[in-house]
């Protein structure tokens, strides 16, 4: 679980690397953004807290290819889980009027879970994650947008003994805070 969240980092840089060259040698003003992610969602029925963090650089003015990570730890009865994923995202900004715009994207990517707890020692799994979100952002400084939304985590091919991929498919509410260069 570890090294798919490294492994996604790691690929981060090398996109985002290209895309600051090649935006600066265009008219675009956009380069990228960074930071971190909240989201308020459900794992086996329980509410939780997911911390995560997406950073993604400028393909022009409104596409965007980067990735993220994210994490979160959860009790259920005398069950403990632990469950991290990480992956690429794609993703469409369109500029509204003002200070106000719609992000729409898609990360997809490769995580796993933990489990421990009565009559199991511990026991983990890898899985597929799909996770399509929109928000709408507002630009709190030139260099800070924040973006409020949710979306859908659709975990596939996770096989612990007490979750299915159901119990780890919710949908989510998020805040997220974007630091970067917008143009402006």
């Amino acid at each position: 679980m570890k090294l798919s969240l490294f492994f996604s980092c790691f690929m981060l840089g090398f996109l985002i690397a290209p895309l600051q060259a090649q935006n600066e040698d265009s008219k675009n003003n956009n380069i990228g953004f960074g930071g971190p992610l909240f989201i308020n969602t459900t794992l086996a029925g329980e509410w939780t807290m997911e911390v995560g963090g997406l950073g993604a650089g400028f393909i022009n003015e409104q596409f965007y290819i980067g990735g993220g990570g994210f994490g979160l730890s959860q009790k259920k009865d005398s069950y403990e889980y632990d469950m991290g994923y990480g992956g690429l995202m794609l993703g469409y900004f369109w500029r509204g009027t003002g200070k106000t715009a719609l992000n729409f994207y898609a990360l997809g990517g490769y995580g796993g879970i933990d489990e421990e707890g009565e009559n199991i020692e511990k026991n983990g799994d890898d899985f597929w994650v799909l996770k399509p979100a929109a928000e709408v952002d507002f630009q709190l400084a030139p260099w800070l947008r924040l973006g409020i939304g949710g979306g859908y985590r659709w975990v596939m091919g996770s096989d612990i003994i007490t979750l299915d991929d159901g119990d780890l498919s919710a949908p989510f509410g998020s805040i997220t805070f974007r630091f970067g260069n917008w143009g402006q």
